[in-house]
């Protein structure tokens, strides 16, 4: 009865995909390949390691990894395409949908009784983690040319979302585990700078004169985000790999909370006014009616 249950499972979710691709809701591009290598790669990688060299159940992993991995490839591709105006603005949200469907393979996971396994090195743990990173990175290096190095590290941009993890991480609880503060401070990151990055780019919007330069610094802005994006990430692979995650299921929740509100505020005016800007009025519509007609 179980595997019936998966098979409909599996049934109905394909459905949904060709439903959405008949419907014209899904583009597949080359930029949405690309993504979704810069998601799977990575992720088949930690997924492999933590399985068969840590002894971690699949559906731990599965659980808890795959939604802020796929949120925070989703923030720095939209960082890229506002930056370089460039398409990956919404190959982006390819692998946050990857990631969304992949964590339901590890819905059913019992984290209370959650058998032994081996821990990592703390090598290994930041090898894997700078793996994970650096491919995104390469992606984007190799597809466009265009790309400056100092997009990805600049000091203004690392040195406000640390600054913002290190005062959330020093007023909280210092009774509660080291693992416990990194998620908690990281999470509330996210929160903190996704405010401050709404603010800014509706104080920018005001700039009309500067609209470049708006452009720009949102671009930025979300870059910085995504720094937090990392902090969180990094927190809960450990936290998985250290069998520390009694947290997460309700912090993922306040994660995938606060990523929708980034899109629809960031994204969202910006589309809304575009189509405002291109909509066709009535008698534009008639002309082209009475053309065809003849």
């Amino acid at each position: 009865m179980n595997w019936k249950r998966k098979s409909l499972a599996v049934g109905f979710f394909l459905a949904l995909i060709a439903g959405l691709i008949a419907n014209g809701g899904i583009y597949v591009t080359a930029y949405n390949q690309l993504v979704l290598v810069a998601f799977l790669a990575p992720l088949s990688v930690l997924g492999l390691y933590t399985r068969y060299a840590l002894g971690m159940p699949w559906p731990l992993f599965f659980r808890f990894v795959p939604l802020p991995f796929g949120l925070m490839l989703a923030a720095f591709f939209i960082s890229i395409g506002l930056r370089y105006e460039h398409p990956f603005i919404l190959s982006g949200f390819v692998a946050a949908l990857s990631g969304a469907c992949i964590t339901a393979l590890g819905i059913n996971a019992n984290t209370k009784t959650v058998a032994v396994f081996h821990r990592p090195s703390s090598w290994a743990l930041i090898s894997l983690l700078i793996f994970a990173l650096a491919i995104p990175i390469a992606i984007v290096l190799w597809s466009i040319k265009s790309v400056e190095l100092n997009h990805f590290w600049a000091p203004i941009n690392i040195g406000i979302a640390l600054a913002a993890f290190g005062a959330i991480f020093c007023v909280l609880d210092p009774n509660k585990t080291l693992l416990d503060r990194l998620q908690g401070a990281s999470l509330n990151a996210v929160l903190l700078l996704t405010g401050f990055m709404v603010y800014e780019y509706f104080v920018g919007l005001e700039r009309a004169e500067f609209a470049e330069w708006t452009a720009i610094l949102t671009a930025q802005n979300v870059y910085t985000l995504v720094i937090a994006f990392a902090l969180y990430f990094a927190s809960v692979f450990a936290s998985c790999c250290y069998n520390q995650i009694s947290e997460l299921p309700t912090r993922h929740w306040h994660l995938a909370e606060t990523f929708l509100f980034f899109v629809f505020m960031v994204i969202a005016p910006e589309s809304i006014n575009e189509i405002d800007a291109d909509q066709m009025t009535q008698d534009d519509l008639d002309q082209v009616t009475e053309q065809s007609g003849r």
